[in-house]
């Protein structure tokens, strides 16, 4: 029984034994000359920290607001700001222009208009003044032309205006009386006192003194100093001659003030602070208030030769 039992347990180890090697071929991979797929890696899970968009499908999407690939979509072309300046600048000079050029077409007709007043003056032209020019307006203004033998072009240039409004003036103006002469007369009134609205020699204003002495002199004048600024024709300060009128802006807009050139740069006029007086025209209160200068005596002659 003895034998029996050890040669049983035998048995059983050789077995054992035996099967070991199987066991460890079939746990073993079988290799093969043939190459392999490379194992296909599986995506990773979504954070739920970056959920997925839903995207629409085809059939929603319209053909005018799809949106195009980030490669594909083109920024906005920005301009240069140099050529932004420059397009602002051309807009601006471009809007002067215009300005410019309405300024003048309304200063031709207002001078255009002058000239038809005073070729009506002469006798040149029974035409309505209107500030533009028309065929009986050319046709004056080349008569007029040859007469004083200038251009004949019919064509209103400086020097036709220039001698339009002298020969004008030269029949509408205060003849034969001399500057030398109102101004003497001028002087006459020294220290009479200021009065508004005063005439006579009990007290005289600016412009009333004016009037009373051209009057003394049997030449005529309006009443107010803005209306003796029309009479006449225009002169610089270099082309004053005794007798002008010099004016000045004071207490209101324009020609409030007036006066009588005496000659070396100095005028007398009725003063609301000293009454009649010679002033300068140097003086700073006088010089940053005045206005302008009129001729109104012809035997001052020809303001333009």
């Amino acid at each position: 029984m003895k034998m029996k039992k050890k040669l049983a347990s035998v048995l059983t180890v050789i077995m054992l034994a035996c099967s070991l090697p199987w066991q460890a071929q079939a746990a073993a991979p079988i290799v093969s000359n043939k190459p392999h797929k490379a194992p296909v890696a599986t995506p990773p899970a979504v954070s739920e920290a970056q959920p997925v968009r839903a995207v629409p499908e085809p059939a929603a999407v319209k053909a005018d607001t799809a949106i195009k690939p980030a490669a594909e979509v083109k920024a906005p072309k920005q301009a240069k700001p140099e050529k932004k300046a420059k397009k602002t600048a051309k807009k601006k000079s471009k809007k002067t222009k215009e300005k410019q050029s309405k300024v003048q077409v309304q200063q031709s007709n207002w001078r255009l208009k002058v000239a038809q007043q005073k070729l009506q003056v002469l006798g040149f032209s029974d035409e309505r003044p209107s500030g533009r020019m028309t065929e009986a307006t050319s046709t004056a203004l080349k008569s007029f032309q040859k007469q004083h033998k200038l251009k004949a072009d019919g064509e209103l240039n400086d020097a036709t205006y220039h001698k339009l409004t002298w020969e004008a003036f030269a029949k509408e103006g205060i003849p034969k009386v001399k500057g030398k002469e109102i101004v003497s007369r001028a002087a006459k009134y020294k220290g009479v006192p200021y009065v508004f609205g005063g005439t006579t020699t009990k007290g005289f204003d600016c412009s009333g003194y004016v009037q009373y002495v051209f009057k003394d002199c049997k030449a005529k004048l309006p009443r107010l100093a803005d209306e003796q600024a029309l009479q006449g024709i225009f002169v610089t300060q270099k082309q004053l001659r005794p007798g002008d009128l010099v004016f000045f802006t004071t207490y209101a807009a324009g020609a409030s003030h007036v006066g009588i050139y005496a000659g070396d740069g100095q005028f007398w006029s009725a003063s609301s602070s000293k009454g009649v007086m010679l002033s300068s025209l140097k003086d700073d209160y006088w010089k940053q208030r005045y206005y302008g200068a009129r001729r109104v005596l012809i035997t001052n002659g020809e303001v333009y030769k």
